[in-house]
């Protein structure tokens, strides 16, 4: 395809107050890429901008035009194709009859768009941060069955976590692929970048069976080291394997399709909690112990609650293509009590474990991390619905299960070793 000339004159695009696209002039489909049927209507402005500046950026450059009248300054911005460039961007709040109804943004490029960034976008498409939620698990899993008495087998042990990331990533990348073919990306529309999936398919850059050929060999790649690992441990550790596969794969896919029928959130928690923890631990330990069932339930709540959470911009996405999660079933005021219970739950069980089944004491380090997950179930009562609002508490129920993890890391650890 021949390279399109740089013309640096200003495009201008409006939005409602949700960010949505109101007015995409001919001259902004050439600079960005879209059309104006793919845009107006149906696509935030935050798909102007490169994702790392989406949390941080954009509510900042809103909230000064309505504050100041006006937001400008250079910024990076993105193409349809992933493709980047510099511009100065205009921002000001549309208002009428003192009444705000959007915003006129206007973009004058400073630089031609640089090359097509497949490989980051690969790289995006395997969402690879969100892997503690797996590996953390694992490790938690590990030491467990350290400060039980069992030896740990770090040839083993590594096998497990490579199995649980092939498994992971798969799981990212086909629930993409699937959640693209049925439509669901193309129904989301907030700015929130914790809800939402990848969203890097309906650029066109990856094909999308490719997309789908990936994620199912990191499946079969992660069940074949688990078959492995059952041929060395024995038959209970299939049955995890099995389960934890078919959530990975059929959380959105038919026929079984986990989250439309309102099952996908139990189904996750089951996964990155019992099957992850427990089955690192009978790797090592050849054996199911109660310390270990409460470590893997307390964690599996607190992974359900970062997807829960996440889902609750996506409810009206998820409304649109018949994807009826229990959050979509519950509606957002039950939603928002459930998971005030279901963070808070995760801490209790610790302490059940400690009382009634022979827990280390240590393990209630993660009590610690109470205050941090009293944030995101207050912000989501204060949010409610809204996606730009809910960031911080998307993102603060990230934090706070990776701390309560590391807390429970560092509390094993000194039953081991103190």
């Amino acid at each position: 395809m021949a390279a399109q000339p740089f013309e640096s004159r200003t495009s201008v695009i409006t939005c409602d107050t949700q960010g949505i696209v109101q007015e995409y002039a001919a001259d902004a489909a050439d600079l960005f890429g879209w059309t104006q049927d793919e845009v107006i209507g149906k696509m935030s402005v935050a798909m102007f901008h490169v994702p790392k500046n989406v949390p941080t950026l954009v509510p900042r450059l809103l909230r000064e035009a309505v504050e100041q009248g006006k937001f400008e300054e250079e910024v990076t911005l993105m193409r349809k194709d992933g493709s980047t460039f510099r511009a100065v961007l205009t921002v000001r709040p549309i208002v009428r009859e003192g009444q705000h109804l959007g915003f006129m943004g206007m973009t004058h490029p400073l630089t031609p768009p640089g090359p097509v960034p497949v490989a980051r976008l690969w790289v995006q498409a395997f969402r690879a941060p969100f892997l503690v939620a797996s590996l953390i698990p694992g490790l938690v899993g590990a030491l467990a069955a350290r400060q039980a008495g069992y030896r740990i087998n770090l040839g083993l042990l590594g096998l497990s976590l490579l199995g649980l990331v092939c498994i992971h990533l798969g799981t990212n990348m086909s629930n993409d692929a699937w959640d693209y073919r049925s439509g669901n990306d193309l129904q989301v529309r907030h700015l929130n970048p914790f809800a939402g999936g990848g969203r890097v398919l309906f650029r066109g850059v990856l094909n999308l069976r490719t997309h789908l050929a990936v994620a199912v060999t990191f499946l079969l790649l992660g069940s074949l080291i688990g078959l492995y690992l059952v041929s060395i441990v024995g038959l209970p550790l299939l049955w995890l394997g099995l389960v934890g596969v078919a959530v990975a794969y059929f959380y959105v896919a038919p026929p079984l399709r986990l989250a439309h029928r309102g099952v996908g959130e139990i189904a996750v928690g089951i996964a990155f909690g019992p099957v992850t923890v427990l089955g690192v631990y009978y790797v090592l330990a050849r054996a199911f112990d109660p310390p270990a069932v409460i470590l893997s339930i307390s964690l599996g709540l607190l992974v359900t609650g970062i997807l829960w959470i996440n889902e609750v911009p996506d409810i009206p996405a998820d409304a649109a293509v018949g994807k009826r999660t229990l959050v979509v079933r519950l509606g957002l005021a039950r939603a928002t009590t459930a998971f005030g219970a279901i963070v808070l739950a995760a801490y209790a069980i610790l302490v059940v474990g400690v009382v009634l089944f022979s827990l280390t004491p240590w393990a209630l380090l993660a009590l610690l991390a109470i205050p941090l997950a009293i944030k995101p179930i207050l912000g989501l009562r204060r949010a409610g619905a809204d996606p730009h609002a809910l960031i911080p508490s998307n993102a603060g129920m990230i934090l706070t299960t990776v701390v309560t993890g590391i807390l429970l890391l560092a509390g094993l650890a000194i039953e081991v070793f103190a």
